[in-house]
């Protein structure tokens, strides 16, 4: 019996390059037994057979395959979690009311002060001052100071916990971390290192040079309450203006109580003279205060009612996506 000879079979495969087609001859196994040599030889020869394409032709390169895009997660430690909030705490609004009743008693108390001052030097020019009545108006005057001394360090403290107690809202209603300890360590710092400039620098300075270098770390100390407040300002969506306000206030009292005095820096042993000008910058002087607390009140109104907006908005839409999550389900 023969062997039965079978020819060798070609699969002509497509890929496709740039538009044109080049056919690719591609050998199949051949399990047929005895095979010749030259048999052999001729599907070595035809085992692979590519066309190329013609001259000039555009040949483009296969695109890339495009890696996944990733949905971005969205920034907790920024926006804090969308579906829930926890209500402020009640007080801010209390400890706000306490402070614009002692600033305004700070103001009252300066008035007071120019009132006494403008009245003696109206009873000098009228018909004198005797001593008695002399040595009376300065000891109601030195009262006033005192309890000025007094009033002005219960501001600090209530505006320390108003501030703390306004971070950890911030946080409450937004999501966003306030340090409630840094902002109300910010205001003592202010403070005092406006007071000791004032007092080591710009007193001491004997040129203009020297003083206004002490002005300007005054202010710069003046500052550091004012980026707190900022902060949580920003934190709440609340408005800037009557902080920025607030602090420009602050930086022209602390001038004019610098180099025009105020109630607890006025010299007794003053001239009569000196009375009527003494006054006239001490209303001055309570003018200034009169900005500062309102100014100190309208930021600390914002940044009460942004905290509270913004917990009603997150509060409302974690209410939505509940109720479209128990609808679905």
């Amino acid at each position: 019996m023969g062997s039965t000879e079978e020819t060798p079979q070609a699969v002509v495969c497509a890929r496709r390059w740039g538009g044109v087609e080049p056919l690719v001859v591609a050998e199949r196994d051949d399990r047929v037994s005895g095979s010749t040599p030259r048999q052999n030889e001729a599907r070595a020869s035809i085992t692979r057979t590519t066309i190329t394409p013609a001259p000039g032709t555009i040949v483009a390169e296969p695109e890339p395959e495009k890696k996944r895009r990733r949905t971005p997660k969205p920034d907790r430690g920024a926006h804090g979690d969308l579906a829930s909030a926890d209500a402020p705490y009640p007080g801010p609004n209390v400890l706000r009311l306490v402070l614009s009743v002692v600033l305004s008693a700070l103001c009252l108390l300066t008035v007071g002060g120019a009132i006494l001052l403008l009245l003696l030097w109206q009873q000098d020019r009228a018909s004198g001052v005797l001593t008695s009545q002399l040595d009376r108006t300065w000891d109601i005057f030195d009262q006033l100071r005192r309890l000025q001394n007094v009033v002005a360090l219960i501001v600090v403290p209530i505006a320390m916990v108003w501030m703390a107690l306004a971070a950890i809202n911030v946080k409450r209603a937004t999501g966003i971390r306030r340090n409630p300890i840094v902002a109300a360590a910010s205001l003592p710092v202010g403070v005092f290192g406006a007071w000791y400039a004032g007092h080591e620098i710009v007193s001491v300075a004997e040129d203009f040079v020297g003083q206004a270098a002490g002005v300007v770390l005054q202010a710069v100390f003046l500052a550091i309450p004012l980026l707190a407040i900022l902060r949580i300002a920003q934190a709440a969506e609340a408005r800037h203006r009557p902080a920025r306000a607030a602090f420009l206030a602050a930086v022209a009292f602390v001038i004019h109580l610098q180099f025009f005095g105020g109630l607890s820096t006025i010299d007794q042993q003053s001239t009569s003279d000196e009375w009527g000008r003494l006054g006239a910058y001490l209303i001055i002087s309570a003018l200034l205060q009169v900005l500062g607390a309102l100014s100190i009140n309208e930021a600390a109104r914002a940044i009460e009612d942004g905290s509270q907006h913004r917990y009603d908005l997150r509060h409302r839409f974690g209410e939505s996506l509940l109720a479209q999550a128990s609808d679905r389900g």
